[in-house]
């Protein structure tokens, strides 16, 4: 393919993620689950007109999200990914990047010309507490999260040997992936996973992981001996993630342990250069190096010990009180 052609394909690339989110919408796949449906099926189960949804159905087709057998819809490896009941879905990942994140990107021009987030100019609020505002939207967000995070903690305890604490709390950890990983791994450790009220009460930790309820920014407990943050700060200026760190040090006992885990662009061979753009856009934040962690760190009297690596983008830095 030459340069003009190559250049006229890749400007419209993006009509094929728009295409699957749509279909997440408005549960396309979600319908196939119990079998395969003609589009006449699909048309009466969804209240669409048939013109319109064979429109859909057709895109998913050419490129390669659904299969057709005599006329009749089918799921396949790619959309049974992105439905409700699949044990490893993908959905809410797919619809995290559309809706607000798209309109932020598509005015990135403003975003580098003034250095803001265009969400937070718009919205008057910067994303977690739009988030906080909507409880679908903070859902769908927390699912979409803990669907990475299912796939980027699997490992964790083979890193790290958490049976050296009696303690450990995830610090705004979500709906709790690492921490419910680690509690299967290490049974006699005392768990802790803190979040805010409306994150806590949708955890799926289960009973064996003890859920507090709070805000970072105020204050966290004073009952693990050993406190992780795992892409948190990334989210958040220099300002914000000192304050994050500062109440970490003070709910930690005397050399308490920090576990900061995050993509540090110096330890990794993946470009961080998009991902950096995303945060400049909705947070005014960025992708940091493991030495602007650790300076961030020792600013609030944090000792850096290590830096052990998690998986091929995340990297796990150990510090002392």
């Amino acid at each position: 393919m030459n340069n003009r052609n190559f250049l006229k394909s890749f400007f419209t690339e993006y009509w094929k993620y728009i295409t699957v989110s749509a279909a997440c919408k408005l549960n396309v796949f979600d319908i196939l689950v119990s079998g395969e449906k003609t589009s006449l099926e699909i048309s009466e189960d969804l209240s669409i007109k048939l013109e319109n949804i064979e429109l859909l159905l057709n895109g998913l087709l050419a490129i390669d999200f659904l299969d057709r057998i005599e006329g009749r819809y089918l799921l396949n490896n790619l959309s049974e990914l992105l439905t409700d009941s699949h044990s490893e879905t993908l959905k809410y990942a797919c619809l995290n990047w559309s809706g607000e994140h798209l309109e932020a990107w598509s005015k990135l021009d403003e975003s580098i010309k003034t250095g803001n987030s265009f969400f937070e100019n718009k919205y008057k609020n910067n994303y977690f507490d739009f988030l906080d505002r909507n409880e679908e939207k903070l859902d769908h967000y927390h699912k979409a999260m803990n669907a990475y995070a299912m796939d980027d903690y699997k490992d964790i305890t083979d890193v790290i040997d958490f049976n050296i604490h009696k303690s450990v709390m995830d610090v705004g950890g979500g709906y709790g992936a690492a921490i419910s990983n680690i509690k299967e791994r290490c049974s006699e450790l005392d768990c802790y996973l803190f979040d805010l009220d409306l994150v806590i009460g949708k955890s799926n930790s289960g009973n064996s992981v003890k859920l507090l309820k709070g805000d970072f920014f105020v204050e966290i407990p004073k009952l693990s001996e050993a406190i992780i943050l795992s892409r948190v700060l990334h989210d958040w200026n220099e300002e914000k993630a000192i304050q994050i760190l500062n109440n970490t040090y003070q709910a930690l006992p005397e050399n308490g342990t920090l576990y900061i885990i995050e993509n540090c662009s110096d330890k990794i061979d993946v470009d961080l250069s998009l991902l950096s753009l995303n945060m400049l856009v909705m947070c005014e934040s960025l992708e940091r190096s493991s030495y602007e962690y650790i300076a961030l760190a020792n600013q609030v009297k944090f000792k850096f010990m290590e830096a052990k690596q998690l998986n091929e983008l995340q990297t796990i830095l150990i510090f002392k009180k």
